[in-house]
């Protein structure tokens, strides 16, 4: 099954810095790119079958620290 969400920050930097950031995850079917503009960064990822699987709560927290938020 796979997530698709959208993160927005309050300026382009931050959005840059978490796009960098996250594409060192290891998730499968990982995929991150600018959203609907250069302040937004969208995130795709196939969960894990079979196990807990934090990506998304370590994608909240870093979003958090980056003074960003998820909204989609």
């Amino acid at each position: 099954m796979d997530n698709n969400i959208e993160f927005a920050f309050p300026s382009e930097r931050l959005a840059y810095r978490f796009l960098n950031t996250v594409r060192h995850f290891d998730a499968e079917a990982l995929k991150v790119r600018y959203g609907r503009n250069n302040h937004h960064v969208a995130v795709s990822y196939r969960y894990k079958v079979g196990e807990f699987d934090a990506t998304l709560s370590q994608l909240d927290d870093l979003a958090r620290e980056l003074q960003g938020e998820e909204v989609s």
